[in-house]
């Protein structure tokens, strides 16, 4: 267990608040976060010009995203800016007045997520994926701007 104390204090202040407000730090956690740092990154952080439609199904470990998209961007389950589909296919649309993102997590990186991520390392994991060059992690597509929701 002390390395799981020694792994805790390397943990950047942004996930130690999305892992208080989730309740504990996760890959799929950090997936939402890095997809929200795109959604934001590309198309502001205005709250409620953005709406998102998250494709993780409702389910943890693979809704865990969703938290990491509310604490990323300003669109929430409780505003209305974020809607959740019961297909898990780790991906979200994102949209505004005029512009859109498609943004999918890379079938190896869930493929790891799947096979090499256990209870004990999830942690390292999680901040394994937070450190990961975008390109690597996460596939960005644009997208014609138009609410998610129709």
């Amino acid at each position: 267990m002390s390395d799981h104390g020694a792994a805790a204090a390397h943990i950047p202040d942004e996930l130690r608040r999305a892992a208080e407000f989730h309740t504990h730090l996760g890959p799929f956690l950090v997936v939402g976060l890095r997809m929200g740092r795109v959604v934001t990154r590309e198309l502001g952080s205005k709250p409620f010009t953005i709406r998102i439609r998250a494709n993780t199904g409702r389910l943890p470990p693979h809704s865990c995203a969703v938290d990491g998209l509310q604490v990323s961007t300003p669109c929430t389950v409780g505003n209305g800016g974020l809607s959740v589909t019961d297909t898990r296919d780790m991906s979200i649309e994102a949209t505004t007045a005029d512009a859109g993102l498609a943004v999918q997590l890379r079938e190896s990186v869930w493929r790891r997520i799947e096979t090499e991520c256990t209870e004990e390392n999830q942690e390292s994991f999680a901040c394994g994926i937070w450190e990961m060059p975008e390109e690597d992690l996460l596939i960005v597509r644009r997208l014609p701007g138009a609410d998610p929701r129709r």
